[in-house]
């Protein structure tokens, strides 16, 4: 089943290829996302956040560690899959291997239904992650665009 537009959850758009950042179409071809694929791309993007949250926290106890008088709170750091908004581009890249590119932000960026939020800032409220699930890895995991 070829989804375009519409999923069931109104937190998910699927774009179009036209939308994919200029950086990743040298050499690729937009192609249709299937249904299955999504529950892929989950487990995918579920690991690549746990390692960041995980990197993350280990970095924050030093931050405090050194900076005893900061009114940081780990909240305000980690990743919560849950609470963010997702935009869906699907394309095949030069090798022909199936790529999903998410971009996920925290609150609905005007008409993100139809187009590519693209901010600078923002901390991790805006982030996005490549996927190759021909072969189940990842690339360009940015957050707040910083790799």
């Amino acid at each position: 089943m070829v989804l375009m537009n519409m999923i069931s959850d109104s937190k998910d758009a699927v774009l179009p290829f036209s939308e994919l950042p200029v950086q990743y179409r040298q050499g690729a071809e937009p192609r249709p996302i299937e249904k299955d694929e999504f529950e892929t791309a989950e487990k995918l993007l579920e690991k690549a956040v746990a390692v960041y949250n995980e990197k993350t926290s280990e970095d924050f106890v030093t931050f405090m560690a050194e900076n005893p008088a900061s009114n940081w709170a780990q909240t305000d750091l980690f990743i919560e899959l849950n609470k963010y908004y997702r935009q869906y581009i699907s394309f095949f890249n030069e090798k022909g291997d199936r790529c999903l590119w998410i971009n996920l932000f925290c609150r609905p960026v005007g008409d993100w239904k139809t187009h590519r939020v693209h901010v600078e800032g923002g901390g991790v409220c805006f982030f996005s992650i490549g996927l190759n699930l021909d072969t189940g890895k990842r690339f360009d995991f940015i957050v707040n665009d910083k790799k």
